[in-house]
Parts: C-alpha cells; sequence; structure tokens
C-alpha cells in the first residue's frame, strides 16, 4: 500500500518555482530542489515525475496563481492612460527587484532559456502570453466602448504590443542602470495609445 503524501505539494511548487526563478531551469539540480522544498528526492518524482514536469507544473502553477499576476491592475478605476501607467509602472517595479536581485518575469526567464529548445514548454509559455493579450484586449475593449480611447491600430495589434511591452521591460530591468531607461518606453508605447 502507498504511503500518503506528507507534504504540500502547492508549497513545494511554490518554493521549486520560486528556485527556477533565480536560477533558471538549466543551474537548478534536483537536490537543489530537495533542499528548497525539504522534501526527499522520491517523493519528488512520485508526486511530480522528473525534473522536466515538474517545472512544466511549475509553470502551470505561475499562471494559475493570482498573486502572481499583475494584469488585476487592468481592471481597476481610472482613465486607460492612468490604469495602464500605473500597471507598466508596477511592472518596472517588479523588473528591477530591490536593485540586487533582478530575476525578471518567470515567463520572459523562460522564454529565454528554454523555449526554443522545449515544445512543451514553448506551449505554455505561448499561453501564457495568449493570456495576458486577452487581458489587453478587454481593457482596451472596454476603454473604446466607453469612448475614452480611439486608437489608430486594431484592438489586437495593440494587446500585442502591449504584452511586447511588458515582456521587454522584464527584460531589460535584468541589465538596465537606472529606472528611466525602462520609463522611456512605457512612455513611447502610452503615447502609441
Amino acid at each position: 500500500m502507498p504511503r500518503p503524501k506528507e507534504f504540500d505539494q502547492e508549497l513545494a511548487l511554490d518554493k521549486a518555482m520560486e528556485l527556477f526563478w533565480q536560477q533558471g531551469y538549466e543551474r537548478t539540480s534536483i537536490q537543489d530542489l530537495v533542499e528548497q522544498t525539504g522534501v526527499h528526492r522520491g517523493s519528488l518524482y512520485d508526486t511530480f515525475g522528473d525534473k522536466n514536469q515538474f517545472f512544466l507544473t511549475c509553470l502551470d502553477r505561475f499562471r494559475q496563481v493570482p498573486k502572481y499576476r499583475l494584469s488585476s491592475i487592468l481592471e481597476e478605476e481610472g482613465s486607460p492612460k492612468e490604469v495602464l501607467s500605473r500597471f507598466f509602472e508596477k511592472v518596472i517595479d517588479s523588473a528591477l527587484g530591490n536593485g540586487t536581485q533582478r530575476r525578471g518575469c518567470f515567463i520572459a526567464n523562460t522564454a529565454m532559456e528554454l523555449a526554443a529548445i522545449d515544445p512543451g514548454i514553448a506551449s505554455r509559455v505561448e499561453a501564457y502570453n495568449l493570456d495576458m493579450e486577452s487581458r489587453f484586449y478587454q481593457f482596451l475593449l472596454k476603454a473604446q466602448k466607453d469612448g475614452k480611447m480611439k486608437f489608430h491600430h486594431t484592438l489586437r495589434e495593440l494587446s500585442r504590443f502591449l504584452v511586447n511591452t511588458r515582456n521587454g521591460l522584464y527584460v531589460m530591468g535584468k541589465t538596465a542602470s537606472d529606472r528611466q531607461s525602462l520609463q522611456d518606453v512605457v512612455n513611447v508605447a502610452l503615447s502609441i495609445l
């Protein structure tokens, strides 16, 4: 008779995700995951499969757990430009971290490290970006219906542009020497709307 799982799977996933987020997939060993989660190697394998499956499960969790999303800002009150400005300010805050720990975005990091070589990972990154695109699309559609904004591009084009801006801020934030360089990107993005 198999032993019952004696650990909190969601907590283990969150701890593993934090480690993958900080170190990346390649630099994270199974032993690192054992130490980070406090869960025995056999239990990790029994519950999550191999390292790749564990990582895919972490990506799925990131996409599903609201605390990892800044997109709820898009539902706040205010003019569309004010709301987008708040959203991108939070993205910049997150991208720059505390100045020494610039971990970027888990999804953007994963895209740069692994999406080109792993179709399972690429499909999850694409799904996340499509979710983000949909959130921007709904935000822009509401602004358009409320008569608060008129656009020179289609809502789909603008939504994709905003996803790219968001992702680009995280990538730039890894090496930017100052906040202003990221703010300049946001200023141009907002000027297009």
